[in-house]
């Protein structure tokens, strides 16, 4: 028996017969420290010993540059509190059979996946395609576990594509933790409202009745179901998308009147607005006077552009000054009103989603809520998919996505 060998594979019930040790491999014959077997019909120590039991081979984690394989001699037992005497084999919780490695290799193997790609491990460890899915379908749920969420103010619910061309959505809904990092709750088939309304009253009561706030995009569906299945939460429009509206109305007229420019200026004085667009999209603060005097140069040239730039700037200081939910309401509707009177009609669309929405939009201003932690899991998302080609499987989706967040948490220990 070699002792220093069990002290390396800290496997109390398991005794050491035999070390063999090749140029590529370290081959280990153990066999269990415990003269008996669970029964698998009463529960109870079967310790009458029958025969040997079957041998198994289990891959374990390397060591000295060398692959490590445990040959687990087991032996079979009869049970004398059952009546028909079953005989059981030896079997311990530290190895997975159907993976023919322990528990430890295989907890290696998922870290080695996140942000990887099963095909990347299979090639790096000689470990089979098959096995690493069947490693993921055993080791990582398909859905949260409820148990493990303690606390649920604040919820998070965004739609992406699964395919390029923005087609095949999924809804993603999501929390985050006392640190603002995204914990992942659910990957839903479809963006409507029915499949995301069912999801929110299957949430537990004890947490359901925890949430307050609820931060999505600018999408009736969600905002129904939110206020169907949670009463007592506000729905708060997020802040980024909002944004991303009323920056957009500007960068249309941009083009419109880029195009225009370019029919009646001269080559080269059009030459002299070169990067404009990325002077324009800038706070003015953070431009060089270089890139002051080409934006200045613009304006000049499209008073139109110089107004909605303005306005655009100062709708941006609203939602960064201090504002309650009422006076951020009066403050936006004062802009509205300067926008019909500056006769632009970029804004038009716009306008009509502030006229939907004030409700929801001005929510933000209550606590601030923004799903940054969304749009962080969304990059996530973006970069999986890369990896993985697409993933058409709900669940392998939420399967993938949740040990790439919530990975090394669970099985680097």
């Amino acid at each position: 028996m070699d002792i220093s060998i069990e002290r390396l594979l800290d496997l109390p019930i398991v005794r050491v017969l035999n070390v063999e040790i090749t140029e590529r491999e370290l081959g280990i014959q153990v066999e269990f420290s415990q003269h008996f077997a669970i029964c698998h019909r009463c529960g109870q120590k079967a310790t009458e010993f029958l025969r040997e039991g079957l041998t198994l081979r289990l891959q374990h984690l390397t060591s000295f540059g060398r692959d490590v394989f445990l040959y687990l001699h087991t032996k079979r037992y009869t049970c004398l509190h059952c009546d028909d005497r079953p005989s059981t084999t030896q079997h311990g919780d530290w190895y997975d059979t159907d993976a023919h490695c322990t528990k430890a290799f295989a907890e290696f193997l998922l870290l080695e996946m996140i942000n990887s790609t099963p095909q990347d491990v299979e090639r790096k460890h000689g470990v089979s395609y098959d096995t690493l899915r069947g490693l993921l379908d055993r080791y990582v749920n398909a859905k949260v576990d409820w148990k493990k969420i303690k606390q649920l103010r604040d919820l998070g619910i965004d739609e992406i594509s699964r395919l390029k061309g923005h087609r095949d959505f999924v809804t993603i809904v999501s929390t985050h933790d006392q640190q603002g990092r995204p914990v992942l709750l659910a990957v839903l088939e479809g963006r409507e409202k029915e499949t995301v309304q069912a999801f929110l009253k299957s949430i537990p009561k004890r947490l359901r009745n925890q949430v307050e706030q609820v931060c999505t995009d600018l999408c009736k569906g969600f905002a129904n179901a939110v206020k169907e299945a949670l009463p007592n939460a506000k729905v708060v429009a997020d802040r980024f998308h909002v944004a991303k509206l009323y920056r957009a109305a500007v960068d249309d007229l941009r083009k419109r009147e880029m195009k225009e420019l370019k029919r009646i200026l001269k080559p080269e004085e059009y030459a002299g607005l070169k990067g404009v667009m990325w002077f324009l999209r800038r706070k003015s603060e953070d431009l060089t006077t270089e890139e002051l005097a080409v934006l200045e140069l613009l304006f000049e040239c499209s008073p139109a552009l110089r107004k909605a730039h303005r306005l655009r700037e100062k709708l941006t200081a609203i939602f960064e000054a201090k504002h309650t939910k009422e006076s951020a309401t009066i403050a936006i509707r004062a802009w509205i009103k300067e926008v019909k009177r500056s006769g632009l009609d970029c804004f038009d669309k716009f306008l009509g989603t502030l006229d939907n929405w004030m409700d929801e939009i001005t929510n933000y201003f209550i606590s601030r809520l923004t799903s940054g932690w969304v749009e962080g899991l969304n990059n996530k998302i973006k970069v999986l998919k890369r990896r993985c080609y697409g993933l058409t499987n709900i669940h392998s989706f939420f399967r993938r996505l949740w040990l790439d967040l919530h990975g090394f948490e669970e099985f680097a220990q």
